[in-house]
């Protein structure tokens, strides 16, 4: 495809001169078919040598001097080269007198110009594409460290939440602790088999939370009321995996009580391409504040930010003795 664009092109530099004078005669054609003939082979040197040489080696070198003194002294070697061959021409083939040299020259030098011109053109396109392209790939790489590196901090910090409500289980309730570590093990493969993906089905996120919040249940006493509403037919749309954990995970760590009659509440509506999650917990009065710092939604911006950038908006609210989160993703 390249030989052919280049073909083409130097098709158009032969035959465009010679068009200009078809309304004056064939002769006049003629001649300039013949000078385009002989200028062709000086012109494609000329754009050549500046394409992979003289730009890659001088000019992008920051040798600009040089670059110039060989540039011109080419340009003079073609231009004293054409005239001697065209004065040939002249005299053996056309009507025509040549003009004195150092007006040929004047003239001729900026068409020999022209080529180097161009040249530098297309290798300064080309660098900027390329140095374009290498950013991006470069972005790309980072962007995938990045959540490689969040998705490692996310595993360990989830698993040591659920192994510690585990604990807490053991003392009082065997049966039910032996019940949690077979509900673990479950999300365990949803973790190995899933954080590495860049999506998943909306359907296997919900499934997930399901699973979790049943796990987080069976530690709870009946000062506690849960309360979820999940879809029962998820639509078919596809998410990052591990967005909503934090959220749950925060509403239990910071909304039960053994004390205070508490209530948890989930939610997620989709609402044509748009996913809407929402978290509520009871409101306890000797809690630190929440949904504002830890490591789970520390995680959480800034997977969000990477992977939904301006496409995702999250919120918390406290009102009416309640903590309300919110996350809506734009797919």
């Amino acid at each position: 495809m390249k030989t052919l664009t280049h073909i083409a092109s130097w098709a158009v530099v032969f035959i465009m001169p010679a068009l200009i004078f078809i309304s004056e005669g064939n002769q006049r054609f003629e001649e300039a078919l013949y000078r385009s003939l002989i200028s062709l082979p000086f012109l494609m040197f000329l754009f050549y040598i500046s394409y992979y040489w003289l730009i890659d080696r001088l000019w992008f070198k920051k040798r600009y001097i040089l670059f110039i003194l060989v540039a011109v002294t080419l340009i003079l070697c073609v231009s004293y080269s054409k005239y001697e061959l065209f004065s040939y021409f002249a005299l053996h083939k056309s009507k025509h007198k040549m003009p004195p040299f150092h007006a040929f020259v004047y003239f001729d030098f900026l068409s020999n110009l022209l080529p180097v011109v161009f040249a530098m053109a297309i290798r300064y396109a080309q660098r900027n594409f390329s140095l374009e392209i290498a950013q991006k790939e470069a972005q790309a790489h980072k962007l995938q460290a990045d959540l490689t590196q969040l998705r490692y901090q996310l595993q360990p910090h989830f698993f040591f939440n659920a192994l510690n409500n585990i604990y807490s289980l053991i003392a009082f309730d065997p049966q039910k602790a032996q019940q949690s570590v077979h509900s673990l093990s479950k999300l365990m493969r949803h973790f190995m088999q899933n954080s590495d993906q860049k999506q998943i089905s909306l359907a296997e996120e919900v499934d997930f939370l399901q699973q979790y919040i049943s796990l987080m249940q069976l530690r709870l006493t009946d000062k506690t009321t849960v309360q979820v509403d999940f879809p029962k037919q998820v639509p078919q749309l596809t998410i990052a995996p591990l967005l909503f954990i934090s959220l749950v995970e925060n509403a239990f760590k910071h909304g039960v009580s053994a004390t205070t009659t508490t209530t948890l509440s989930f939610s997620l509506r989709v609402e044509g391409n748009t996913i809407i999650f929402r978290s509520e917990n009871t409101k306890i009065p000797t809690q630190e504040s929440l949904y504002s710092s830890g490591i789970g939604i520390d995680n959480l911006k800034k997977r969000l930010t990477l992977l939904y950038p301006e496409r995702h908006q999250y919120t918390i609210e406290e009102k009416e003795g309640k903590y309300m989160a919110q996350l809506t993703i734009d797919n």
